[in-house]
């Protein structure tokens, strides 16, 4: 925390900030988060005799994934995933009828579906985007026409079965492009980009030519820790014109590097192409055994690396801190998560077999190096991490700009009043570097007395019972630093800031609403020196 007095006055007569807009009578209601989990090896793994369990009673994999807070369901499609002989490459079998199928389960109960196009009978990621059999000899020309043409005729058959997607995906993991060596970002002698957008581009006029109502559409990248390759990427797409409407990132935090560069990634991209950003695949591990022979992606290194317990605790855990971190992107431009493969818990459906390395080019043995980072154990289980989806449902903050990203830095957060007693100047309170779950936090501090809150209203909620939440730092010479609730049909309640240079967390729960609105905020009286750093301030209702 800087107690230094610098840029004394960055906003010259502004005495308050924004005022909170009265809403009248209607409810407010927080944007869904999206809390998906890719089920593509379902059904393969139901083929090899798997089964799922919820407190020991067999259910319905996707019946339990619904039951603990999955909303929506993530399915990869491959074009043709056999060989010559018929034999299946493996790993869901993911055809179109095999899609289709599960979309329908899915949809079914209610769950919204993503369709990850991949352009490829097989695995596709930044190492390797092979072509389908069937277009290995067409010319770009060709590809492009194809690509457009098959894009169409898939999203047709869906819309035919009932089971048009929520969400499209166009190409997986594309950092490295798509339709190798046509569609490669990188090294090809140029034009490069040039080609990939054209495949694109004709992809998305696929889904815009057959939706049936408005249909968002992915772009999806690897590397969500590495905020260059998504700059240098996306800045080229955005060039020429290409035309979409959410950013995907893949974050494993054992590969992809910490929270923060996770963070300073998705704040990042999200404001300079004004797109919503998701983790539209993630996984933890909830042990560092092995459920066959084949070894696992995460070990004890991941697990250091990754920072929290391979446990079921811990990967609850890691969701539950990915979800604080997405909610944190400014604007509410965080649009929520996938987790990749929650079902895939044990050896008999392997990653590949003898057909689908044949068509990889690759010798390697059979088996699955996922099994430990399902959410269920390898008997079939669900695992209490599970909850994790729950409990992201119930995250859905009603303030704005709650961790003070949205104006860097400012005397005035964008979406908080302010009011300032006695001592206090317009720069006793300003945004900071050094937050708790994004790059800013807001902080008190004066070299003489002051009296100074921030504060939200928040009009149009329904009644029942709240909890708040904030993130606190303190310490000097403090009479009084708190945070309160009132206004909400009951007396002020207030909750004590603990003097710590850590950040520590102040909750008030059970907080009784039955006059339709709140004022939430943060009051500190203060002797000269005497500082608070608050950030990450929520107000959710309890279910």
């Amino acid at each position: 925390m800087n107690k230094v007095k610098g840029w004394r006055v960055l906003v010259v007569g502004l005495f308050v900030s924004l005022v909170s807009v009265a809403l009248g009578s209607r409810q407010v209601e927080a944007k869904e988060l999206i809390r998906g989990a890719d089920i593509s090896i379902l059904a393969d793994m139901e083929k090899s005799g798997a089964g799922y369990y919820e407190n020991g009673v067999k259910k319905d994999a996707l019946q339990i994934l619904k039951n603990n807070g999955v909303n929506y369901v993530r399915l990869r499609l491959w074009q043709d995933p056999y060989d010559d002989q018929g034999n299946s490459y493996g790993a869901g079998t993911n055809d179109l009828k095999t899609t289709i199928a599960l979309a329908k389960r899915a949809k079914n109960l209610g769950l919204k579906v993503l369709l990850d196009f991949h352009y490829s009978d097989f695995w596709v990621d930044p190492g390797k985007q092979n072509l389908p059999k069937a277009w290995e000899n067409y010319s770009f020309e060709q590809l492009d026409a194809a690509l457009y043409g098959y894009t169409k005729s898939v999203l047709t058959e869906m819309k035919n079965n009932g089971v048009y997607p929520d969400m499209v995906q166009i190409g997986n993991e594309l950092n490295s492009g798509m339709l190798w060596p046509h569609g490669k970002s990188w090294g090809e002698g140029g034009g490069e980009f040039d080609r990939l957008a054209t495949f694109l581009k004709s992809g998305i006029r696929g889904v815009k030519e057959t939706q049936p109502v408005d249909t968002p559409i992915m772009l999806h990248l690897a590397d969500g820790g590495d905020t260059d390759v998504f700059t240098w990427w996306f800045d080229e797409i955005t060039k020429r014109g290409v035309d979409y409407d959410l950013i995907g990132l893949s974050y494993y935090p054992y590969w992809h590097g910490s929270m923060n560069a996770l963070q300073t990634t998705m704040n990042t991209i999200s404001a300079r192409y004004d797109k919503e950003v998701n983790v539209v695949e993630t996984a933890y591990g909830h042990t560092t055994a092995n459920a066959d022979s084949m070894p696992n992606a995460f070990g004890p290194e991941q697990e250091i690396a990754g920072g929290y317990a391979a446990t079921p605790a811990g990967q609850r855990e890691y969701l539950n801190d990915l979800v604080t971190r997405i909610q944190t992107v400014p604007n509410e431009k965080g649009n929520g998560f996938f987790y990749w493969e929650p079902l895939w818990y044990n050896g008999n459906v392997s990653w590949a077999t003898a057909a689908g390395m044949n068509y990889l080019g690759v010798q390697s043995q059979t088996g699955n190096e996922w099994d430990n980072q399902a959410m269920f154990d390898f008997n079939g289980q669900a695992l209490p991490s599970l909850k994790a989806f729950q409990e992201a449902g119930r995250q859905q903050n009603l303030l704005k700009n709650p961790s003070f990203e949205n104006d860097g830095f400012t005397n005035a957060p964008s979406n908080w009043s302010v009011w300032r007693g006695n001592g206090a100047a317009i720069d006793t309170l300003k945004t900071e570097t050094g937050g708790f779950s994004g790059m800013y936090k807001a902080t008190f501090w004066d070299d003489q007395a002051y009296q100074m809150s921030i504060y939200q209203t928040v009009n149009g909620l329904s009644k029942g019972t709240y909890t708040l939440t904030a993130y606190t730092m303190a310490g000097g010479d403090l009479t009084t630093s708190q945070v309160y609730v009132k206004n909400h049909g009951g007396e002020e309640l207030k909750a004590s800031i603990t003097k710590s240079g850590e950040w520590t967390k102040v909750t008030i729960k059970d907080i009784p609403v039955t006059s339709g609105t709140s004022e939430i905020g943060i009051y500190v009286d203060a002797k000269a020196q005497g500082w608070t750093s608050v950030d990450h301030v929520t107000l959710v209702k309890n279910q």
